[in-house]
């Protein structure tokens, strides 16, 4: 498979299987307070539902980032030309911004991406971040596999069966981390948590802001 075609073809794949509802795009930005005359920055935008969430709450301007070309097309077709709004497509560490789903970043990964974005935002600038935050450290993964997949059992309901092998792929084969990893990956950039919001056992918004 040519590179292109595995760039689009992944983000596909996500977006089909893990992509978040209307009403979670919009608690995100209900979470991050957002207010007439603010400019929202998006580090994997995707399909822009999350920009299109920010520009309807009052956003002054808001930047989607993502390094999918049928992201950023599905994004540019969702904003309908809104000059308020910047699509870039950019690589997720060097430039800061995200072409994958966080837990795909080894733990110096995240720390070198935040040390990037702090870089860029003012004291007291709000940031989100929605991923995968487990409740113990990654060390202790076999440890705590079967209630994790007990939980993941019951959130997904009837299909988990259907999701199974690729979920389990999450935790076993890419890098979801537990608060302690988090945390420290964060204030390499000079973030600090103000709020965690617990969605499942396994998955979490986390709110930060710049000191």
């Amino acid at each position: 498979m040519r590179d292109h075609e595995k760039e689009n073809k992944f983000p596909g794949r996500y977006n089909f299987l893990g992509s978040a509802p209307g009403e979670e795009v919009r608690a995100c930005a209900e979470l991050l307070n957002i207010l007439p005359g603010d400019k929202v920055i998006e580090f994997g935008c995707g399909g822009g539902e999350f920009l299109a969430a920010a520009l309807a709450a009052g956003a002054e301007s808001v930047v989607g980032v993502d390094t999918a070309v049928i992201r950023l097309d599905q994004a540019k077709l969702r904003l309908k030309g809104d000059s308020r709004a910047q699509l870039i497509k950019a690589n997720f560490v060097d430039f800061a911004p995200v072409n994958r789903a966080l837990r795909l970043l080894n733990e110096k990964e995240k720390n070198r991406l935040f040390r990037n974005i702090g870089a860029g935002f003012a004291p007291g600038a709000l940031f989100l971040v929605d991923d995968l935050v487990l409740d113990f450290e990654r060390s202790e993964l076999d440890l705590h596999w079967p209630g994790l997949m007990k939980d993941c059992a019951a959130h997904y309901g009837a299909s988990w069966e259907r999701r199974k092998n690729e979920v389990t792929a999450w935790f076993k084969q890419e890098y979801p981390e537990g608060l302690k990893a988090w945390t420290a990956a964060l204030n390499a950039g000079g973030f600090q948590l103000l709020k965690r919001v617990r969605k499942t056992p396994f998955q979490s918004a986390l709110l930060l802001e710049k000191r």
